[in-house]
C-alpha cells in the first residue's frame, strides 16, 4: 500500500512539474530558442544575494546573472581562470598590489554604465560588519579589512582598481572570481530582498533575470550587455527549485531537464544502463560530514561531563559509523571514506594532496576493519566503545559478546535536507547509532530552513557538505573561524538561539577549553592559527600550520567526516561546452545544444 502510494505521489509531482516546464520547452514557437532546464536541487536558495549565499546550489544561480574580475573561459579546450570584468592585471614584486584594468564599454544588465567605484562599493557593503555576510571575512586578505574601509582605489575615468593586501595571498585571484567578490549596484538592500525581484537584480554575468517564483522556478534570458554576449549562444536557463528526487529525475528522463545533480543513488545503476555516459560522477574537492553543536550536553545519564570530555564523546559517536559500507553499500557514487576533515586531492602549497602527506593525522583508521576482539565490529567501533565506557557511560552487553548497549545516551535532534543521498546517509548513522544505543530523532527541513536554524544556532547535529571555492586549504579552514557565519558548530561563536544547553555547556563555543591542552579558547586556539597560515609565506612551515589547525578541529568532536565527494550529474548528450569545475561551479556562459536529446 505504502508504494503504491508513493508511486501516485510521485505521478502527481511528475504531472505538475511538467505542466509548469510546458512553458520552457522547445515548443514549435520557440523551436530556433536554445533554452536549458536545469535542476541544482536543494529547493528555493536561501538568497542568491551574491554577498549574503553561502550555499553552492545558490552560488551556481548567481554565476548566471553576476560576474566578477575573475571567471572561467574555454581556453584550448580548457577551462581556465582568466580576466573577466577585467581586461588584465598587474602585480608588483612583493605580490601585495593588485592592479586591474577594467575592458572598455562594460555596462550592467539594465544597460546602464559600469564603474570601477561601483566595484569598490559593491566590495566594502561585502566585507562590512553592517552587512553580516556569512563570507564577509574572506575580505581579510586586503588591507583595511575591519576598518569600515578596504584599501582598494578605484579611477572611473582610467577605469582602474588598485587592491592592496597586507600579505601576499597566493589565491586571491581565485576569490575575485568567486561569487562573493561579484560587484553589485548600490540600490540593493542589506536584507537581500532585491535578489527576488527580476527588475532589480541588476548584475554583470552573461544572463538577466525574467522571473523568481519561490519553490518553483528562476528564469534567465541571454543579456546583451554582458561583454562577451557574441559568444553566448544560449537564449535562457532556467533554474527549476526542487529538494524531490523522484521529480526530478522524472524530468530529466522525459527531456524536460537538460542537467540534474540531485540523483537518489538507488537509481544509479538502472540510470548507467538506461543512458549510457550520461551519469558522470565528476571529480570534486569536498567533504560531507556531521556536524555537532558544542553546546549540546552530550554527558551521560546521572552523570556531568566537562566540556573537554563531550568532545571525546563526539568523537566517539563519529567513530562508530563504519564510512567503508556508506560509501560502497548506501552512497554508491565513487566517494571515498574520510580519514580527516581535509578532502583527498586537496592542496596546502606544498603538498598537491593533504591525504596522502606526512603530517597529517588520521581519525578513522579502522572504520572498515574488523575488530580483533569481536570480528562483528570494527576496530574504530570498539576503540569508540571503550571511550564512551572510559567516559562513564553505562551499558549492557558486551563487546566480545557483540550486544554492546550504552545506556543514558542523551537522544540527539538531528536535521538534515531531503536531496540526493542524503535521506540514505542519515538513515545509515541513525540505524547505526541505534545499534549502540545512541537515539537520533531525525527531523526532515526544507535546505533554505534548515540554514536559517543552523545560522541561528539552534540544531544539535545535521548533515552537511563543503565543497572548496578554490583549492587551497584555508578555505576548509575558514568555516570554523570564529567570524565565519558557515561555523555551525558554534566552536568561538555564543550560544545563539539554542536553549537547550547546560550549566555546564553554556559556555562551550567561547569558554578556554580548546586547543592541544584543552585550556585554550577557541580563537587562540584555532583563529591564531589559521590567521598564521593566510600570512605565512614558507611552503612547508605553512603546510605543519595546516595540518595542526585540522588537528585541533578534530579534536572538538564539532565535525565527523563521512565521506569525500564525488559530483555525481546528469546531463543530455547534445549540450556542449558546460563548464564543470572541481568547486561544484557550473557554468553556462558558453554553452550549445546541438539537437533535441532523442526521447
Amino acid at each position: 500500500m505504502k508504494k503504491t502510494l508513493a508511486i501516485i505521489l510521485a505521478v502527481v509531482m511528475l504531472v505538475s512539474l511538467l505542466g509548469v516546464l510546458s512553458g520552457c520547452q522547445k515548443t514549435p514557437a520557440a523551436a530556433n530558442k536554445q533554452v536549458a532546464n536545469v535542476f541544482y536541487g536543494g529547493g528555493t536558495p536561501l538568497s542568491i544575494d551574491p554577498a549574503l549565499n553561502s550555499a553552492s546550489s545558490g552560488s551556481n544561480v548567481i554565476k548566471l546573472a553576476h560576474a566578477g574580475l575573475m571567471g572561467y573561459q574555454w581556453v584550448d579546450g580548457e577551462a581556465k581562470l582568466m580576466p573577466e570584468l577585467a581586461e588584465k592585471y598587474e602585480v608588483n614584486e612583493e605580490g601585495t598590489v593588485y592592479t586591474f584594468t577594467l575592458r572598455k564599454g562594460l555596462k550592467w544588465s539594465d544597460g546602464s554604465d559600469f564603474k570601477a567605484s561601483e566595484l569598490v562599493w559593491a566590495w566594502n557593503r561585502a566585507a562590512s560588519d553592517e552587512l553580516g555576510a556569512d563570507y564577509g571575512f574572506l575580505y581579510d586578505v586586503i588591507d583595511g579589512y575591519g576598518t569600515g574601509s578596504l584599501n582598494v582605489v578605484a579611477d572611473d575615468a582610467a577605469g582602474t582598481i588598485v587592491v592592496t593586501l597586507p600579505n601576499p595571498c597566493a589565491y586571491f585571484l581565485d576569490l575575485c572570481a568567486f561569487p562573493t567578490f561579484y560587484p553589485v549596484k548600490n540600490t540593493v538592500d542589506p536584507e537581500g530582498a532585491w535578489a527576488t525581484d527580476p527588475a532589480k537584480y541588476i548584475g554583470m554575468g552573461a544572463f538577466r533575470m525574467t522571473a523568481y517564483k519561490v519553490d518553483d522556478v528562476i528564469s534567465f534570458e541571454k543579456n546583451p550587455n554582458y561583454w562577451n554576449a557574441a559568444n553566448v549562444k544560449l537564449d535562457g536557463v532556467n533554474c527549476y527549485l526542487s529538494e524531490d528526487n523522484v521529480a526530478i529525475l522524472a524530468a530529466y528522463e522525459t527531456n524536460a531537464a537538460d542537467f540534474i545533480n540531485s540523483i537518489d543513488p538507488t537509481e544509479y545503476d538502472r540510470l548507467n544502463a538506461t543512458y549510457p555516459g550520461e551519469l558522470v560522477f565528476g571529480d570534486y574537492i569536498g567533504t560531507y560530514y556531521i556536524l555537532f553543536n558544542v553546546y549540546k550536553d552530550v554527558s551521560p545519564e546521572g552523570k556531568q561531563l566537562a566540556v573537554q570530555d563531550q568532545a571525546k564523546a563526539r568523537i566517539a559517536f563519529g567513530m562508530l559509523v563504519d564510512r567503508d559500507v556508506l560509501v560502497n553499500d548506501v552512497t554508491k557514487g565513487g566517494q571515498v571514506a574520510a580519514t580527516g576533515f581535509f578532502p583527498a586531492g586537496l592542496s596546502d602549497g606544498y603538498n598537491a594532496d593533504v591525504r596522502a602527506a606526512e603530517g597529517y593525522q588520521t581519525w578513522y583508521t579502522g572504520t572498515h576493519t574488523p575488530s580483533a576482539e569481536n570480528p562483528a565490529y570494527t576496530e574504530d567501533q570498539v576503540t569508540a566503545c571503550k571511550m564512551l565506557i572510559d567516559l562513564g557511560y553505562d551499558y549492557t552487553g558486551s563487546i566480545e559478546g557483540g550486544d554492546i548497549k550504552f545506556q543514558g545516551v542523551p537522544a540527539i535532534d538531528f536535521a538534515f535536507n531531503n536531496s540526493g543521498a542524503n535521506a540514505l546517509i542519515i538513515q545509515y548513522v541513525q540505524s547505526t547509532w541505534e545499534k549502540f544505543g545512541i537515539t537520533a530523532t531525525i527531523n526532515t527541513e526544507a535546505w533554505s530552513t534548515l540554514q536559517q536554524k543552523l545560522k541561528a544556532g539552534d540544531a544539535e547535529a545535521a548533515r552537511m557538505g563543503w565543497i572548496a571555492d578554490f583549492n587551497d586549504v584555508v578555505n576548509f579552514l575558514e568555516i570554523f573561524i570564529s567570524a565565519s557565519g558557515n561555523n555551525y558548530p558554534r566552536l568561538g561563536r555564543d550560544i545563539g538561539d539554542y536553549t537547550r544547553a547546560s550549566a555546564v555547556s553554556a559556555d562551550a563555543g567561547i569558554g578556554a577549553y580548546w586547543g592541544v591542552t584543552d585550556n585554550m579558547t577557541w580563537a587562540d586556539a584555532y583563529d591564531s592559527v589559521v590567521s598564521e597560515i593566510k600570512s605565512c609565506t614558507d611552503p612547508a612551515q605553512r603546510a605543519q600550520l595546516a595540518a595542526h589547525a585540522e588537528y585541533v578541529l578534530m579534536s572538538t568532536g564539532g565535525v565527523a567526516p563521512l565521506y569525500y565527494y564525488t559530483n555525481p550529474y546528469m546531463l543530455k548528450p547534445n549540450v556542449k561546452n558546460l563548464i564543470m569545475l572541481t568547486t561544484g561551479d557550473v557554468l553556462w556562459n558558453y554553452v550549445t545544444i546541438e539537437t533535441p536529446a532523442a526521447k
